[in-house]
């Protein structure tokens, strides 16, 4: 290997939940590195080396991340919990890839199977993205304010939160923090697998994924929604969460978390893109780099009839 809305609600709601061109925080632009077709990691082949063979090194680690304040509002502390992330895209399928290693003093991750929405509760990696850079809130629309049926719509579609643990005992390690959980995390729109060591202390776990980016995601299916451009230059928002469970699971102990770091340092990345970084795609020259994206993820515009109808 080488390394190498369209307006959901009318135009007045528009500009109430979209930002402008340049939402994100901080003034770091992190590359994010295009792979061909034939260079792409396995993401359910238990290893990281064929991330390290393709791209020039990781792309972030834990002296990146800030932590918040949640319960014991533990500090960046690479003898607690040491991680480093890796991340590229991919023109052929409009997928970006992430990865991530964690070596936890404390592994934490019993869950049972069949409900992919609580990996947040375990050792786990959450990932966000905002393929169009627009910023504005995403999630956690008020009841008050929008019907269900509105807040189901809205939910995730100009921006995308998922959440994947190191594995699960019913193989399916990635969780859509939103409706179309059906469709959205499956090939041939994304995938995830992971493994850890097996050692109690200190233990290293892996994450690997990927994702398909949308504009407009419409919970009822791909056909209704507008897949993100990915292309070389372009500026994505994104953000990673390591939330860390030393002394239990959430639903163990609902103060549980002894750290939660995030890449922005900012609160609510779970409802607001604004609170994303930038991330630069930057191309490659071999193999199918640059390439139209494949058919298969290939999903129309959408349109306001349909949105309508969604609604109906």
């Amino acid at each position: 290997m080488k390394r190498t809305l369209i307006t959901v609600l009318g135009a007045a709601l528009l500009v109430s939940f979209v930002g402008t061109a340049s939402a994100h925080i901080g003034t770091n632009v992190y590359p994010v590195y295009e792979l061909p077709t034939s260079d792409l990691p396995d993401v359910r082949d238990g290893t990281l080396e064929d991330w390290e063979d393709v791209l020039p090194g990781q792309s972030l680690d834990h002296n990146e991340f800030l932590p918040l304040a949640v319960a014991d509002g533990a500090d960046i502390d690479p003898s607690d919990l040491a991680y480093r992330v890796f991340m590229a895209w991919h023109s052929a399928g409009n997928h970006l890839y992430a990865a991530l290693e964690r070596v936890d003093d404390v592994y934490v991750n019993t869950y049972e199977g069949g409900d992919p929405i609580n990996f947040w509760q375990f050792d786990s990696m959450e990932f966000m993205v905002d393929g169009d850079h627009t910023g504005g809130s995403y999630n956690g629309f008020s009841a008050e304010e929008y019907t269900e049926e509105e807040r189901k719509l809205l939910t995730n579609f100009q921006a995308q939160q998922y959440v994947a643990i190191p594995e699960s005992p019913d193989g399916i390690s990635m969780g859509y923090q939103g409706n179309g959980a059906g469709w959205v995390p499956f090939p041939p729109f994304g995938d995830a697998g992971g493994f850890n060591d097996g050692n109690e202390s200190p233990n290293t776990a892996v994450i690997e994924l990927y994702v398909t980016p949308f504009d407009e995601l419409n919970w009822n299916g791909p056909e209704l929604s507008r897949r993100s451009t990915l292309a070389a230059g372009r500026i994505i928002g994104f953000q990673f969460s390591i939330p860390d469970f030393d002394a239990g699971c959430a639903s163990c102990d609902p103060g549980g978390y002894h750290g939660f770091h995030t890449l922005s340092g900012q609160p609510n990345t779970w409802r607001l893109a604004e609170n994303f970084v930038d991330g630069e795609l930057v191309g490659c020259d071999t193999g199918d780099c640059g390439s139209a994206p494949d058919e298969i993820t290939a999903v129309e515009a959408s349109s306001w009839g349909r949105i309508k109808a969604g609604l109906r």
